[in-house]
């Protein structure tokens, strides 16, 4: 009983949570560009520059509501997860614009009765104005990030000349708590490493010990080739969040199937879907220190029958 359009956006967020999403966003690449281009297109043709220029004011006070609201609101909301300030500014500019989704509710809400067709083209052409001030917004985002962040992230890219000697090193994807540790066992034993992570404080902080520590998404084919991935004899994956992980496995499984891939898992649940995803060995990350405090309970209670 749904429309085309609302029924392709449930079945696209149902698909997304799935682990066929990789393969079927990699499958509808070539069609995106020409739908997207189609779409805008519809979305100009939309506009009514009479309909602009008769209600100026009331579009302008509308867009300049939904454009600083939106930003102050998911501005917020990074701050609230721990995202830095500028980021989540950037975050909120690039957001603050309307979705594309607004022509489909829109469209909806008009044929349902809840929308006067007026009101509904007033709507339209704030949503069109705002979606067209989207590269200004984007703009004034690295603007303010060239400004005050404090460092750049194109210099933590990895170069790919930079790696060309490796030969047979490990690849830590995630160099958080976990991957620090990883990577120092590993420079003491004088093992060739690189790693990634998408933070660009940790990455500054291994630069700053002198580590091959490069800022880069764990799940792109070319960021991994450019850490010769395709040379690398083992991957371990320290990812912050599941999907995170389960992204850099299927990628590395995918196109670098030569590389062992050793993760650590939230849970059971997710350890088995990651050895669905290619994932050569999976560790629980509940089960080292529940091994380990039973351990110490259980040597406790041993000494103390023994004293006993």
């Amino acid at each position: 009983g749904l429309s085309m359009a609302l029924g392709a956006f449930l079945a696209g967020l149902l698909l997304a949570e799935t682990e066929f999403s990789l393969q079927v966003e990699s499958d509808i690449a070539p069609y995106r560009g020409l739908l997207l281009g189609l779409f805008f297109m519809t979305v100009g043709m939309s506009i009514d520059p009479k309909l602009f220029l008769s209600n100026f004011p009331a579009v302008s006070l509308i867009l300049g509501l939904l454009i600083i609201g939106k930003t102050l609101l998911v501005t917020f909301i990074g701050r609230v997860f721990g995202v830095s300030t500028i980021a989540a500014v950037r975050v909120g500019l690039l957001l603050a614009p309307g979705g594309e989704f607004a022509f489909v509710a829109f469209g909806e809400a008009v044929n349902q009765g809840l929308l006067s067709p007026q009101l509904s083209s007033l709507l339209f052409l704030v949503v069109g104005l705002s979606m067209a001030m989207t590269p200004y917004l984007a703009a004034g985002g690295q603007f303010l990030a060239s400004k005050f962040e404090q460092h750049d992230v194109r210099s933590l890219l990895p170069v790919e000349s930079e790696t060309d000697d490796l030969q047979g090193h490990i690849i830590i994807l995630g160099f958080g708590r976990v991957g620090q540790i990883i990577a120092q066992l590993l420079s003491e034993r004088l093992i060739p490493f690189v790693a990634l992570d998408v933070r660009s404080d940790r990455v500054a902080v291994g630069r700053a010990l002198d580590l091959p520590v490069y800022f880069g998404d764990a799940g792109s084919r070319e960021v991994l080739h450019k850490v010769g991935a395709e040379r690398a004899c083992a991957a371990a994956i320290t990812l912050d969040t599941p999907g995170a992980n389960y992204r850099a496995v299927w990628a590395l499984s995918k196109y670098f199937p030569n590389v062992k891939t050793f993760v650590r898992a939230h849970d059971v649940d997710h350890g088995v879907n990651l050895e669905k995803a290619g994932a050569s060995a999976v560790v629980p990350e509940t089960l080292e220190p529940s091994l380990q405090l039973a351990a110490a309970v259980l040597a406790q209670v041993s000494s103390a029958i023994i004293l006993f």
